[in-house]
């Protein structure tokens, strides 16, 4: 389902396994300070958080943060969404702010980053007043500027730290272990021990490589070592490893499809398309369907796939795709 733009995220990821991945001392070092202050700025929120505090123990000015952030769009929601659709939104926003939290309250546990109010507050306005569309699947608010300059990393260049939102920008964080800090470095170059990590579901691994690169110019983390990013036509491992641009496609590096290419799943095919696929596994690439449409998949539609349903819960007939908010 493609909700609202930007504000709705990558939920369909975030919200069925989030992993608020790496290092996996991760809880652990939250309980010791885990996926959205009382200045004018956060005194003016709606959130209860305001007042209350965060109910999950992490700092209260963040968690007002990722609360105005993801209201940010009410007023858009409300003018464009129905009633139902609108508390589907509200719901998905308050899952969201708590990935947000979790993901900044994170980013600060070991005080090696600063979080900077005023780019909090021109990141909420610049999301009151645009209208920001999604790019792609991983694309979060951390990808947008002044967004991308709310948490900043503090740690000058061989100092330590645990992922690369500590270090300052353009250093990595290489030679993390569970339980030893790594150090903050240039990124590596090919050949070079690199250290790959899986931050948070908003503030992700792609919104932390626009300013702290796992490797260095034509190279790719793979875990270990960097290695040259693939060229097109080449076999690939995942989309990280193809060139800039491209994707991996089908197990090979190229430009994810358009109408009518061949795919094996939806992520084969460009941003806004899906995968058609037959019986036999193979499919086609086919621009999202709009609103009264069957839709034999989920990920059919432009907004949602309505599926009748029988007293057993089982599927009763071929589902129908439903605008979301405008979505057609």
């Amino acid at each position: 389902m493609r909700l609202a733009p930007l504000l709705a995220l990558p939920l369909t990821f975030a919200l069925i396994g989030a992993c608020h991945g790496a290092p996996e001392e991760r809880v652990a070092a939250r309980d010791a300070a885990p996926s959205a202050i009382e200045t004018p700025f956060f005194a003016t929120s709606s959130s209860p958080a305001a007042d209350a505090g965060s109910p999950d123990g992490g700092r209260p000015d963040l968690r007002v943060f990722c609360d105005d952030v993801y209201a940010a769009d009410a007023a858009r929601l409300a003018r464009r969404c129905q009633p139902k659709d609108q508390g589907l939104q509200r719901g998905l926003a308050r899952a969201a702010s708590q990935l947000c939290s979790d993901d900044l309250n994170a980013a600060v546990s070991h005080g090696r980053t600063s979080f900077d109010h005023d780019a909090a507050k021109h990141c909420i306005e610049m999301l009151q007043r645009t209208d920001v569309p999604r790019m792609s699947d991983t694309d979060t608010l951390f990808m947008h500027f002044p967004c991308d300059r709310v948490v900043l990393g503090t740690q000058d260049e061989g100092k330590a730290c645990r992922w690369s939102v500590e270090c300052k920008d353009g250093l990595a964080c290489v030679g993390y272990a569970i339980g030893v800090d790594g150090t903050c470095k240039r990124p590596p170059k090919v050949g070079e021990a690199c250290t790959s990590q899986r931050f948070g579901s908003v503030l992700n691994e792609q919104a932390a490589e626009m300013h702290h690169l796992s490797c260095g110019a034509g190279g790719w983390c793979d875990g270990k070592a960097c290695e040259p990013l693939v060229a097109p036509g080449k076999a690939c491992v995942n989309a990280a490893s193809c060139d800039k641009g491209l994707s991996c496609v089908m197990g090979k590096c190229a430009k994810p499809g358009g109408s009518g290419a061949a795919c094996f799943r939806s992520t084969d095919c460009a941003f806004g398309s899906w995968c058609n696929k037959t019986p036999s596994g193979a499919g086609t690439c086919e621009a999202k369907r709009p609103e009264g449409a069957e839709c034999p998949l989920p990920d059919a539609c432009r907004g949602r796939c309505d599926t009748p349903r029988a007293e057993d819960g089982g599927p009763a007939g071929v589902g129908r795709c439903a605008a979301v908010c405008g979505s057609g």
